[in-house]
């Protein structure tokens, strides 16, 4: 995939990918649930931290995007990795990114069923284990997200990106267990 067609298509993706995690969240925010007391204690201190420097990754990778796309004599900031820069590599890191949009689509659909089951009556027991497990797999959908924006524009922030990602899923992973 060559330059002219990857500095149209990664900020549009961006704002795409973007605009689905965040309407959707406060879509969600507007809706009524009822997820009663659990929610407090559910929702550890570390746990917000980590969605916190996700949002903050997702911010960085946007950067990147416009840095790469907009100001590409600007570009050498981000350090990046000229061998990598081969267009069936950027194809294969725009695939991933697709993947990581229909992956975030799922995850939104995961969490809207996940609320619907709560209103319906679902034991409140299990509540906290699916909430948990929709965030797993939106935060899933962005690591996905951020690997395949490293394959597409191979660049040394990227990977300092995709290895932050990691380890703060890591955590979730552990937290969670």
């Amino acid at each position: 995939m060559d330059y002219g067609v990857l500095h149209i298509f990664l900020p549009a993706f961006m704002l795409v990918f973007l605009g689905t995690i965040s309407v959707w969240s406060h879509v969600r925010k507007n809706k009524k649930i009822n997820v009663g007391e659990w929610t407090a204690s559910a929702m550890k201190t570390e746990l917000k931290l980590v969605d916190l420097f996700f949002k903050v990754l997702l911010v960085l990778s946007i950067g990147l995007s416009v840095l790469y796309a907009y100001f590409p004599e600007y570009y050498y900031i981000a350090g990046p990795i000229e061998w990598l820069d081969v267009p069936v590599i950027n194809t294969v890191g725009v695939l991933v990114l697709k993947t990581s949009l229909v992956w975030i689509v799922m995850a939104q659909f995961n969490i809207e069923k996940t609320i619907a089951m709560f209103n319906s009556g679902v034991s409140k027991g299990s509540l906290p284990k699916l909430f948990t497990y929709s965030r797993k797999l939106i935060l899933t959908g962005m690591l996905i997200m951020f690997f395949g924006l490293f394959i597409t524009i191979s660049s040394v922030l990227a990977i300092m990106i995709c290895i932050i990602a990691t380890w703060l899923f890591d955590r979730v992973k552990r937290l969670s267990v």
